[in-house]
């Protein structure tokens, strides 16, 4: 899932306009990406809040332009509205990602009108706002499971399809460093819930905080911990840095058949020139179709 964030404030890669959130989307389509999540309200701590009208704005000029050029993935939105999610899936997106655990209540109606996907993130406190002294967890992966289970059961009685529900733990929402460490070394248990599991930590300031290097320089980091994701069993990956995580996936998937002794590999090309010739308007690249 290739993040592109129309955001003037977010912490990393952001791009202004429809036109540059076409031409990131494109990029990251050729990189591997299958999925791309467009972001139009930043939720780190101390953001502005943008009034609806203005999120709207941000995000479905990113969305047409991208159905117009005929982009082959599925767009998500990073929404917490319920009338953005009815803005955006009208313009042709094709997935809601909430990251406020459904505070709207009319979000999931919308997704279940238009036939929608859903992800369903767990959230602890506030959206925008850092509140430490709330972040205490008896057992933080059993309150996990327990809040997306709630919620996930509320998107299915609005009518959303089982199979169009993915579920995220929420990494550094409402946790501490140490929180979001516990859920990475018990990120397994999250499959109890019977949906596929998003990993979005890409370059977040919990990564930061533990290696003490800024977003800028947190690659390697992150890519550690999508790969610690993927071998647990998350699915969906999040990330701004498609074509490095997508080789992790790749390199995992491989590892993984080796394992039960299928090897399937592409034939040799050039050196040094996989996928040259690629459509960027295809999400399948010539690596991602070998595995």
């Amino acid at each position: 899932m290739g993040i592109v964030n129309v955001t003037p404030d977010s912490f990393y890669e952001r791009v202004g306009g429809a036109d540059a959130a076409l031409a990131k989307a494109c990029a990251m389509l050729r990189e591997g990406a299958t999925l791309i999540d467009v972001g139009g309200q930043s939720y780190a701590a101390g953001r502005r809040r943008v009034a609806p009208d203005e999120e709207r704005e941000r995000v479905v000029p990113a969305i047409r332009a991208m159905r117009e050029r005929g982009i082959g993935a599925a767009i998500s939105v990073d929404t917490v509205r319920a009338g953005v999610a009815r803005a955006a899936l009208e313009a042709g997106a094709d997935a809601i990602n909430d990251c406020s655990g459904l505070s709207d209540a009319a979000l999931p109606d919308v997704v279940a009108e238009y036939g929608a996907g859903l992800v369903v993130m767990h959230i602890k406190g506030r959206l925008n706002v850092r509140e430490p002294a709330e972040y205490v967890y008896r057992d933080a992966l059993a309150e996990i499971v327990e809040f997306l289970h709630l919620r996930t059961e509320r998107a299915l009685a609005a009518g959303v399809a089982r199979d169009a529900i993915a579920v995220d733990p929420g990494l550094e929402f409402g946790k501490e460093p140490e929180t979001d460490l516990e859920i990475l070394a018990r990120f397994g248990e999250l499959r109890a819930l019977g949906y596929p599991i998003v990993l979005a930590a890409s370059r977040k300031s919990f990564i930061s905080r533990i290696v003490g290097r800024p977003a800028s320089e947190l690659l390697a980091a992150s890519l550690a911990v999508a790969a610690a994701g993927i071998a647990a069993g998350a699915r969906i990956v999040r990330a701004h840095d498609v074509r490095e995580t997508a080789d992790v996936a790749r390199m995992l998937a491989a590892i993984e058949r080796a394992k039960r002794g299928v090897i399937a590999l592409p034939p040799a090309g050039p050196p040094g020139e996989p996928g040259e010739n690629d459509d960027e308007t295809d999400g399948n690249s010539a690596a991602e179709r070998a595995v």
